[in-house]
């Protein structure tokens, strides 16, 4: 049997919605699949079309390091990144410095205060010098993680799901 979280509005009584399906709509969410053997109401989806804009321009890029954990990118995490979005002041973005991608957050403000800042106050924020261009390759729009990594590092941390 599928379970589910019904939302309707304030003004309707779910016990008499339930009992008729004329009744005022309503939008639901499947939480499990149900039987096979009955029509479940599930539909497929897919995540490109949820969460990619701009398929010719969008990468998947797996992020290492801990410098952007308190912006809600992880070591491992996954990062959906879209190369036709035009980066401005406060978005995560991959960049190029030197030979390497970096993942930070862009602070652009006027025309000559720019630089990427880590969400690890540890790590100094990168200033182009003198000479120096700042090249940024894309915009991290999603980032995708396994629950069990974010469980183990919870428990790591001492955290409890109680």
């Amino acid at each position: 049997m599928a379970s589910a979280c019904t939302a309707m509005p304030p003004d309707v009584d779910s016990r008499t919605a339930a009992a008729s399906p004329s009744s005022a709509p309503r939008s639901s969410v499947a939480i499990s699949f149900g039987s096979p053997a009955t029509e479940s109401g599930v539909t497929r989806l897919d995540l490109n079309d949820i969460l990619v804009r701009h398929p010719q321009a969008a990468f998947l890029m797996r992020i290492t390091g801990d410098s952007m954990i308190n912006a809600g990118v992880h070591d491992g995490d996954l990062a959906l990144v879209d190369r036709a979005m035009n980066a401005a002041h406060g978005q995560v973005v991959i960049a190029i410095l030197g030979d390497e991608f970096v993942c930070r957050r862009l602070h652009r403000r006027g025309g000559s205060d720019v630089r990427l800042q880590s969400a690890d106050p540890a790590c100094p924020d990168w200033i182009p010098g003198d000479g120096e261009e700042l090249q940024i390759w894309g915009v991290v729009t999603h980032v995708i993680r396994p629950l069990s990594m974010a469980s183990t590092a919870s428990q790591a941390s001492g955290a409890s799901a109680a």
